[in-house]
C-alpha cells in the first residue's frame, strides 16, 4: 500500500505525520478588503456581538498570514 505525501518514515521505523504545507492564497487587493472590514468588525465586536469580535480577528489573521484556511479548502486564489 501506498503511503501518502505527509507521512514520513524516521530512522527507528516509526511513522511521523507532518502537516501539508500552506501556500499563500490571499493577494494584494483582498488584503486591504480584509483589513478594513477586520478592522471594522473588530469595533463593532468590542462593543457589541463577540461573534463580530472573532470574525474580525479571523480576517486580521488571514492578513497577517497571507492564508485563508477557506479559500484553501475552495483551492482558491487571489495572488
Amino acid at each position: 500500500m501506498e503511503e501518502s505525501s505527509n507521512v514520513k518514515k524516521v530512522e527507528s521505523g516509526k511513522k511521523q505525520f507532518s502537516m501539508p504545507e500552506m501556500v499563500k492564497n490571499v493577494g494584494s487587493t483582498d488584503k486591504n478588503i480584509r483589513l478594513g472590514a477586520g478592522g471594522a468588525l473588530v469595533l463593532v465586536g468590542v462593543f457589541g456581538s463577540k461573534l463580530w469580535l472573532i470574525l474580525g480577528i479571523y480576517l486580521l489573521a488571514t492578513v497577517w498570514f497571507g492564508i485563508c484556511p477557506v479559500y484553501a479548502f475552495l483551492k482558491h486564489k487571489t495572488l
